[in-house]
């Protein structure tokens, strides 16, 4: 029951990073930023890694639970980590983490399925 909740949970994290690299897509076609610029170019690279990584894990936990699992715990640890950038630079700054918590939560939220099927196989559940 706990393994099939945290599934559909990384499935919906699994939206919101997707709709983060559609957004980072958006952005690039500001008019701030100019067409030929250099900015743009790494700016539509990483929203498009973030468009199709989590397209295609979300894809995956769908067909096969135990790969997109690893899928997700890659994922997770990522948003973790630039949640952890975010609120150490913030810190250094003496600013407010904007967005921070956003990312630490779809970081938990994507490792959750992976998290849950250890648990399980530590209790002997899973065997």
């Amino acid at each position: 029951m706990g393994t099939h909740f945290a599934v559909w949970l990384a499935l919906i994290a699994c939206i919101v990073g997707g709709v983060r690299g559609g957004l980072m897509l958006a952005e690039a076609d500001h008019p701030v930023f100019q067409p030929w610029s250099a900015e743009v170019a790494p700016l539509r690279t990483l929203g498009i890694a973030l468009l199709v990584t989590h397209a295609a894990t979300a894809a995956v936990l769908g067909y096969n639970a135990s790969i997109g699992q690893g899928m997700g715990l890659a994922l997770g640890l990522g948003w973790m980590a630039t949640a952890g950038v975010h609120f150490w630079d913030a810190r250094k700054l003496g600013e407010r983490p904007r967005g921070a918590i956003v990312e630490l939560l779809t970081g938990i939220v994507l490792a959750l399925p992976a998290w849950t099927a250890l648990a399980q196989l530590s209790h002997g559940s899973l065997i």
